[in-house]
């Protein structure tokens, strides 16, 4: 059983299994928030809505408190309701007798949160309906686990943890085998939360884990990832391990991606639209255009795919394999849109996204900009061979800084997505970089303490 609807609720509850119900919304960052409630509550009450307040789309990934527009102490720091989507309501396996729902976010007089980034998303997928198509998504994310907890990381100031492995173990097996007394726990129970898998493996860096969840509709895709960051690292918290997604944890380590796969389809879900076996590419014109706009738009839209001042030292690092150009191939793991996949199995593959990217609002910039690119007929360049990140093409952003200064121009990505929404993610970028900017890092004090 891996969703439930109220009246498989009802008897789970009247039997004793489940005693009470998870109600979680998105953030800005990809982060669940919201309440746990007793299940008669649930059932009395709650599953019609809860109030929640704005400043949880008013503050950083730490939960320092910013000044945005949309909500501040001008604005009262207002109360929001949170409305659940009872189709999402599934098992939690790994909290006993508790069930689990994403709910949507609402203004008291009942307009939506724009800012939201679930309410973002479907407004984009709502505007591929409108165009005739449906998109269809997959991620696979890459994580470190640790042999660490909550307080030993803080003791060491986050400094030579242990990793649950101490050594590249890429597409090994012996490692999945020997350490299956906790990944076994990630499968199976995201497996009974309604999050399918598709594949585990190891990941070159030292206790480094990629974990493929199986394709699905954009919504359920990014419903199903946020389950799968959100589980992950309570699972890993239960067995007294600890788990970041992080993009770069470590420079002298492999960075964490969060490659995201998309493909347009017909509303009946029979054809896939990308594809067009006479074209030289094997791409339709509406596959060239989609492709086109997500090119085009790519470095107005580095935020939505690199959050944070971390999320570039991956981008940075030329030697990993993480894109750094306006580019495609098929086929090619060096460019950020990677073409694959014939007839059905056609897709594009953003790899610009690392594991801290939030996956709805990569999907939302995604979908925005490639029906852009359908609606304006933007035509791709030829195909990257080789190499990308070494060859003479136009480069994306690899700070955070110059990301944030490609958005705040962008006409095209405000006439997309609105002015309030893109002033809103352009506010909590400002946070994060004056956070940065003002902080004495450790780097600082290596470089100049002694010398200065």
């Amino acid at each position: 059983m891996t969703r439930l609807d109220l009246q498989q609720l009802e008897r789970l509850i009247e039997n004793g299994d489940v005693n009470s119900i998870i109600i979680a919304s998105v953030d800005m960052q990809g982060k669940l928030f919201g309440k746990r409630v007793p299940a008669a509550y649930f059932l009395e009450t709650a599953k019609d809505g809860i109030h929640t307040c704005a400043l949880n789309f008013a503050w950083d990934v730490s939960l320092n408190f910013g000044a945005f527009d949309y909500c501040n102490w001008e604005t009262g720091v207002h109360d929001i309701r949170t409305i659940p989507d009872l189709s999402t309501m599934r098992p939690y396996p790994w909290s006993p007798k508790t069930a689990f729902v994403l709910a949507d976010s609402y203004e008291k007089d009942g307009s939506e949160v724009r800012v939201a980034p679930r309410n973002m998303l479907k407004t984009q997928i709502a505007k591929a309906a409108a165009m005739g198509m449906k998109a269809y998504a997959a991620s696979e994310i890459e994580f470190y686990i640790f042999r660490e907890t909550s307080s030993t990381v803080r003791e060491k100031n986050y400094s030579n943890l242990k990793p649950l492995f101490e050594y590249p173990i890429d597409y090994s097996i012996f490692r999945l085998t020997v350490d299956r007394w906790f990944l076994g726990q990630l499968t199976e129970n995201l497996e009974a939360a309604g999050v399918p898998i598709e594949a585990l493996k190891g990941e070159w860096g030292k206790g480094q884990i990629e974990l493929n969840v199986r394709y699905a509709e954009a919504l359920e895709m990014a419903d199903r990832t946020a389950i799968y960051k959100n589980g992950i690292k309570e699972m890993a918290a239960l067995n007294q391990l600890m788990v970041t997604f992080m993009a770069k944890q470590d420079q002298t380590d492999s960075g964490s991606s969060g490659h995201t796969h998309i493909s347009l389809w017909d509303l009946q879900g029979e054809t896939n639209l990308l594809s067009d076996p006479d074209d030289e590419y094997g791409l339709s014109e509406t596959g060239r255009y989609f492709l086109g706009g997500m090119m085009s738009l790519a470095p107005e839209m580095m935020i939505f795919y690199a959050p944070y001042i971390n999320s570039y030292k991956r981008i940075m690092d030329f030697g990993s394999g993480a894109p750094n150009t306006v580019s495609w191939g098929i086929d090619n793991r060096s460019t950020s849109f990677r073409f694959d996949g014939k007839g059905k199995s056609s897709r594009f593959e953003n790899r610009v996204p690392g594991a801290d990217a939030n996956h709805y609002l990569v999907l939302t910039a995604m979908l925005a900009s490639g029906l852009y690119g359908i609606e304006n007929r933007i035509d791709i360049p030829s195909p990257i061979k080789g190499n990308a990140s070494v060859q003479a093409i136009p480069r994306l952003p690899t700070n955070l800084f110059d990301a944030f200064r490609l958005l705040e121009k962008s006409d095209t990505v405000r006439a997309l997505l609105g002015d309030d929404v893109v002033n809103h993610y352009l506010q909590a970028v400002q946070l994060e970089l004056n956070d940065f900017f003002s902080s004495v890092t450790d780097w600082e004090r290596k470089k100049y303490f002694e010398f200065i």
